[in-house]
């Protein structure tokens, strides 16, 4: 419903938003509600109506912020404080701030003209007339950005109106002649008919009584086209007292004397107006008791049809109680012998899964220690004994001491990598110092030899030791995950952050790489590794975009 239809025939869009708001209910539609009250608290306060206006403003306001529409709010919360204005200058001022504040955070500049003008008109009527001026400033600034021809001339009046207070009457009249201009240019008959009554107040501000009784006058003209007998009334009242300022007494008493019988016919009508409501709400109560009666009369016959019905309804339903029972037991044993079913199926893969990567760390145990005790001991012997015979006098002679020495380098290089190769299958630090050590080891020789930069934070936890399957399945996942990001992120910089809740150990792991939509991509070696480790210990695992790229890994494991 346009402003303009909806405040046309404020009774008649009462009645259609009070209908709206029983239907939007029924359907459950709040948001519909906050909609149609916010309007009808517009509609209730033109109407006089203000209690009730401000009952439904606020509960508007409510059922916006309830579902996160701060800027429907905040226009209501404007509304409200521009419609308080004479009543509560405190609350009114109380709720323009807010909403002004909420529309300015969101930078909602097409709601910020009007919310900048209403709040000029609050600090005008406190008298504040520099505050006044910066807001209907700011209203006006918005208004020519959007090339608004109907707000321009808005904003220009009411700067007028400052200047024209403050006596500056060449500044108001530029100001009222550019909204003059533009309202003429679009044919706005009601907003030429507005300024005509301002340029008649300008001129009785000035004591130029002439130029102030032909704008009164060609205002009165144009009213009777427009059609707003409220203004030709203001317009009568003040050319009486523009002719009683001259000493033309006549011409001030005929103006008095349409001043009057023009608002007694204005009363009149608001009166036939209040009569017609009366006499209509008077039918309609008839109407309603009448509805009752028949009803009352209908509901006395049904009901000797309703219990012998009854005593049929009763039996079937007796009937069909004891089926559906006997069908739902029968459904209910039927789903628990399935849920039992699969409950020992998850358990039994639980409890496989669990056996096999217990298997697969104890077989890394065993070769890491097999390499280590093993191998490079030999290879280490190996060493020792090349770098003795390169020291030979012999050799040295025969000059074999250098290609001994070159290669006993690269046995050296070989042992380094068994080492590494063993470190990587069973880190000593896990077992010996812990899981943090253990993670920042392993963060340092694979990340600090990339040029990728990364952060480890693990507050609190540094000497904490936890369940062994947890410690070595946290830090074969870190490990994956981390090497993932070296192979496919092109990320670089890394942040790894362990920490624990009253129930969790929490391993979050964010680079601001490439990303990867973990629904779309099918998962490999690695996922499927980093899954079944987290399934294996009860966990969670949740992959998700950072806050403006690459990736961010949630491992969540109870304790």
């Amino acid at each position: 419903m346009p402003y303009d239809e909806m405040v046309a025939n404020l009774r008649e869009s009462e009645q259609l938003l009070n209908q709206g708001i029983s239907q939007a209910l029924q359907v459950q539609y709040p948001v519909g509600v906050a909609e149609l009250k916010s309007r009808l608290s517009i509609v209730t306060y033109l109407l006089g109506k203000h209690e009730l206006s401000l009952q439904h403003g606020v509960e508007a306001i409510e059922l916006f912020e309830s579902f996160d529409l701060p800027v429907k709010a905040a226009g209501v919360y404007c509304s409200l404080g521009y419609q308080l204005k004479r009543r509560d200058m405190e609350k009114a001022n109380t709720y323009m701030r807010q909403g002004i504040a909420i529309l300015e955070r969101w930078n909602e500049v097409a709601h910020l003209e009007s919310a900048y003008s209403n709040y000029g008109v609050l600090k005008e009527m406190e008298n504040q007339l520099d505050s006044a001026s910066v807001f209907y400033a700011r209203a006006y600034e918005i208004a020519l950005n959007k090339r608004d021809s109907v707000a321009i001339p808005f904003s220009l009046n009411h700067l007028a109106g400052i200047a024209l207070l403050k006596e500056d009457f060449p500044k108001a009249k530029s100001f009222f002649d550019q909204a003059y201009t533009i309202r003429y240019t679009r044919k706005d008959d009601f907003g030429i008919l507005e300024n005509l009554i301002f340029y008649g107040d300008l001129f009785t501000a000035m004591n130029l009584s002439d130029s102030a009784t032909h704008y009164y006058h060609q205002a009165i003209n144009l009213s009777y086209s427009v059609g707003f007998p409220y203004m030709r009334q203001y317009c009568f009242e003040q050319l009486a007292k523009v002719y009683e300022s001259t000493g033309n007494t006549a011409a001030a008493f005929e103006n008095l004397k349409a001043f009057s019988l023009l608002k007694d016919s204005l009363l009149e009508m608001q009166r036939t107006e209040q009569l017609a409501e009366m006499e209509t709400r008077f039918e309609t109560a008839q109407k309603e008791k009448e509805n009752l009666l028949l009803k009352q009369r209908t509901q006395a016959q049904q009901l000797v049809v309703s219990r012998q019905r009854s005593w049929i309804f009763g039996l079937a339903a007796v009937a069909l109680t004891v089926l559906f029972l006997a069908v739902f037991f029968l459904q209910r044993n039927k789903r628990l012998a399935e849920s039992r079913r699969n409950e020992a199926i998850i358990q039994e893969r639980e409890h496989g899964l669990r056996s096999i990567i217990q298997a697969t760390e104890e077989e890394r145990k065993r070769i890491a220690k097999d390499l280590h005790d093993g191998i490079v001991q030999s290879l280490t012997g190996l060493s020792l004994r090349m770098q003795k015979q390169a020291t030979a006098p012999k050799a040295k002679d025969s000059g074999l001491d250098e290609e001994l020495n070159a290669t006993r380098g690269v046995l050296d290089e070989a042992i380094s990598e068994v080492r590494g190769i063993s470190h990587q299958m069973m880190p000593r630090a896990l077992g010996e110092l812990g899981l943090v050590p253990a993670l920042d080891d392993m963060l340092d020789k694979s990340l600090g030899q990339t040029a990728l930069t990364y952060e480890f934070e693990y507050p609190n936890l540094n000497a904490e030791r936890f369940p062994e399957n947890v410690e070595i399945s946290v830090y074969r996942i870190c490990q994956e995950l981390v090497n993932n990001i070296i192979k496919h992120a092109d990320a670089k910089a890394v942040s790894v952050q362990l920490f624990r809740s009253k129930t969790h150990l929490i391993l979050m792991v964010e680079d601001d790489g490439k990303g990867f939509d973990s629904n779309s991509v099918s998962a490999g070696i690695g996922l499927t590794n980093i899954q079944s480790r987290v399934q294996a210990i009860n966990g969670e695992v949740r992959f998700e975009r950072g806050p403006h790229s690459g990736t961010v890994s949630t491992i969540r494991i109870p304790l």
